[in-house]
């Protein structure tokens, strides 16, 4: 199976990456910079350019949205959509009920 950036590339959030002295920033900047020049190597051919290697690459802030935010979201989204589900199966089953109590009616 080929390996991916995304396999190897390591994101951090705003707040993890403010944790960072400018050593080490400096230090992430390179061993990504370089994670992709070996994956592209090992692909043997061009491989778009993630936007995580543009913005390292234009001395830009690479970090992502804050995760848990993001995945509080995706949790309430899904909530929502699996209240939606319950509620239409619930009058589904009720239907079904209905319908079963009068074909059993004489």
């Amino acid at each position: 199976m080929p390996v991916t950036f995304e396999d190897v590339a390591v994101y951090f959030t705003e707040g993890q990456g403010a944790l960072l002295d400018p050593s080490q920033r400096a230090l992430y900047r390179e061993v990504m910079k370089e994670n992709y020049e070996n994956v592209t190597s090992l692909a043997g051919f061009p491989i778009p350019k993630p936007d995580l290697i543009n913005r390292l690459e234009r001395w830009q802030e690479p970090w992502v949205p804050d995760l848990q935010t993001c995945q509080e979201r995706e949790i309430l989204r899904d909530t929502h959509i699996a209240r939606r589900k319950l509620a239409s199966c619930s009058t589904w089953n009720l239907v079904k009920k209905n319908h079963k109590s009068r074909s059993q009616c004489p």
